[in-house]
């Protein structure tokens, strides 16, 4: 009985690791399609911050030459692309990969180049041999198209087989990460501004926050000393930042009350603001929305503390009474 124990874990332990391997990995190669927006005459080299105009899983690396967009994408002229991702391999031997490409086209395989396929040119072949264990491999695909026609496709020949397009079954990527859980209230940046304000400060992109942290809740009752949990007394600024979980279609009407300005935007478009410089005073606006998440923004600013500094963001609909919108709400 124990052998027989032994020899079932052994096999759970041998059949699991491929199997959580499996998990892993999604089938096709990540396509990152990037507009040059100019002449093209050889790979270009792309800015690490550009980001791709289309980004998709692409199956086979398999495109027909063409004068439209090129296929699923406007692209027309003056674009590149590049195809990341594994291939599996059968078993040990030598391989011959092949790209034909209008215009220049190279493969690598494990970080080493095995066809450079550069130039200007109609739809033409070009090819490399490869000794290959069998498993995965890293493969990287590059393409760039001038103009006029366009198209890649990538074939292999394996040891005692046929030429083939490179199939979708040996063609993977790593799956995406999964989002991180959602955490609840709102992300709170805290902005010393150092001088008078009167109207809603514009914060440079490379501003950093003096404070940067996590409400519960927008509900700050004015104060003239310090605002709540900060040093900060007057000429400041607060963004919130969030998403806020709307329980049921209908509409809504929020509130806010601040000394001195603010204003709220949801799902990028202003609802309303009450702006200026002012006593703990408050204004509303009606949004139609559905249930679910939306995202949220809330502005605040305050200029001297000279009679109080607070904000507060209230909801009402027809299935809630008018309250301070509750932390429950509310995820970052």
């Amino acid at each position: 009985m124990k052998y027989i124990a032994l020899l079932s874990f052994a096999i759970l332990l041998s059949v699991a690791p491929r199997a959580f391997a499996a998990e892993k990995s999604e089938p096709g190669l990540i396509g990152e399609y990037f507009d040059i927006g100019s002449s093209l005459e050889d790979f270009p080299t792309i800015p690490a911050d550009k980001k791709p105009v289309v980004k998709r899983v692409d199956k086979t690396i398999d495109f027909e030459s063409t004068q439209e967009g090129f296929h699923g994408t406007q692209l027309v002229d003056f674009f590149y692309i590049r195809w990341n991702g594994s291939i599996s391999v059968p078993k040990d031997g030598s391989y011959t990969f092949t790209l034909e490409s209008d215009d220049g086209s190279r493969l690598f395989i494990d970080g080493r180049q095995i066809i450079d396929h550069n130039g200007l040119h109609a739809m033409e072949e070009k090819s490399g041999d490869v000794e290959l264990k069998a498993g995965e491999h890293v493969i990287k695909v590059e393409y760039f198209e001038n103009d006029v026609d366009a198209g890649c496709k990538l074939s292999w020949r394996t040891p005692g087989g046929t030429k083939e397009i490179v199939p979708a079954s040996v063609l993977s990527h790593p799956a995406p990460a999964p989002d991180p859980p959602s955490q609840a209230g709102l992300r709170g940046e805290y902005f010393d501004l150092g001088d008078s304000v009167e109207d809603f400060p514009t914060i440079p992109a490379d501003k950093s926050p003096t404070i940067k942290r996590v409400d519960k809740a927008i509900n700050f009752r004015s104060t003239e000393n310090t605002f709540p949990g900060t040093k900060l007394q007057s000429h400041f600024a607060i963004r919130w930042t969030g998403r806020i979980k709307i329980p049921a279609d209908g509409k809504y009407t929020f509130y806010l009350e601040s000394d001195d300005g603010s204003r709220l935007f949801i799902d990028g478009k202003q609802v309303f603001e009450n702006g200026g410089l002012h006593e703990m005073q408050e204004n509303s606006g009606d949004v139609e929305l559905k249930a679910g998440d939306h995202d949220l923004k809330v502005d605040y600013y305050e200029n001297e503390n000279d009679g109080g500094a607070g904000c507060v963001l209230s909801w009402k609909s027809a299935g809630l009474d008018k309250e301070v919108v509750p932390a429950t709400a509310f995820s970052h």
